[in-house]
């Protein structure tokens, strides 16, 4: 136990003791000082080193690829409750049978079951 409570003082006291540069949104210049990043940043230092841009570009990689997984995830989940609340599956208030069995609440024809194969019959909705 005091070994584990030792090792734990020893690496927060590392952690403390990091440089400022290795705080996100800091970046090196090519002459070897810091600057805290953003528009202009090293401008009269000869411009950001290369690891620096190397690093900006795959943040900016990192980040598009997060934003196009949470869209991808959102549709998703919005497919799943569609499921899940039956509007495929449930012919009540349906304007189409599709192709594949499932259902279409299209309020035109136009698109009914566009993703299913095409529509197999359009069903009466006046009754």
């Amino acid at each position: 136990m005091k070994l584990l409570r030792a090792f734990f003082v020893a690496s927060t006291m590392l952690a403390l003791s990091a440089p400022a540069f290795a705080q996100k949104g800091t970046v090196t210049c090519k002459d070897g000082t810091t600057s805290a990043g953003g528009r202009g940043a090293c401008s009269s230092h000869g411009g950001i080193g290369k690891m620096a841009k190397a690093a900006t570009k795959a943040d900016a990689k990192v980040a598009k690829a997060e934003k196009k997984a949470d869209a991808k995830a959102a549709k998703v989940e919005k497919k799943m409750d569609a499921a899940a609340r039956g509007d495929e599956t449930v012919a009540q208030g349906a304007t189409a049978e599709c192709k594949d069995h499932t259902y279409s609440h299209a309020k035109t024809h136009q698109g009914a079951c566009s993703r299913h194969g095409g529509v197999a019959r359009f069903l009466d909705t006046k009754k």
